[in-house]
């Protein structure tokens, strides 16, 4: 799959202000916080084999597709975030 140019600009500003080693995140007041890798997850998605739900990894890197969605690098292998909750 080709990424179209208005992807490609997207991408580019959004790395400005994150990168492939941390997330911004908001905490349980409010706050805008700043995770680095590595930090813990716990899934609440069973991806078989790997992935168990309630089973603890720990995210070495955050990517995107081509298709704009965020992945977290587990043991080498990329999970769509919202089969973990960040704890």
């Amino acid at each position: 799959m080709q990424m179209s140019e208005s992807n490609r600009a997207y991408i580019l500003e959004l790395y400005k202000i994150v990168s492939t080693t941390s997330i911004l995140v908001v905490d349980h007041k409010g706050n805008l916080k700043r995770l680095h890798c590595p930090f813990q997850v716990v899934a609440i998605v069973e991806v078989p084999p790997q992935i168990v739900v309630g089973a603890f990894y720990m995210v070495d890197a955050i990517k995107m597709t081509l298709e704009l969605k965020e992945v977290y690098i587990i043991e080498g292998k990329g999970y769509f975030i919202w089969y973990f909750k960040i704890i």
